[in-house]
């Protein structure tokens, strides 16, 4: 499978995009938000086309998935480990071991949630269904942070 099946989170209603919550941003537009200083509090897995390739990058989306939905628990969150750790379902790029994945779930749930996951800095968020072309979205961003011809 070439793309990632999503329909089990869709189904389950599993949480895998927020915007931010407690960031305001600095501009708001209708396809777009500028964070002037950044935010981190953006989560949006499984945007790209991008698989998960390390394990170190598993256990941090199955983290972002845990903090993302605090309802769940360990059995679903192991079903969604489950699905996930699938290398037919297309999110990740390797095969996994059942035991491997069952000992990084059991280590994701163990750490604190009062802690949002570490993610990236991100100036400008384009809102989800937006209409821009890839193009479109590089030319906002080079005009926003400074960028000019």
């Amino acid at each position: 499978m070439s793309h990632r099946n999503l329909k089990y989170l869709n189904d389950h209603r599993i949480v895998y995009r927020r915007m931010p919550i407690s960031d305001k941003p600095t501009v708001e537009a209708t396809y777009w938000d500028h964070y002037i200083d950044g935010t981190h509090e953006c989560y949006e897995l499984f945007r790209s086309k991008a698989k998960i390739t390390t394990f170190k990058s598993l256990k941090w989306h199955l983290l972002v998935l845990w903090y993302l939905n605090p309802q769940l628990d360990q059995d679903d969150f192991m079903k969604i480990a489950e699905v996930i750790g699938n290398k037919e379902h297309g999110f990740i790029s390797f095969n996994i071991h059942p035991e491997l994945l069952r000992k990084i779930v059991y280590e994701v749930s163990m750490l604190d949630l009062e802690e949002p996951p570490k993610n990236k800095l991100r100036k400008v968020i384009f809102k989800y269904g937006n209409p821009l072309s890839k193009e479109e979205k590089l030319r906002v961003v080079g005009s926003l942070i400074g960028r000019s011809k």
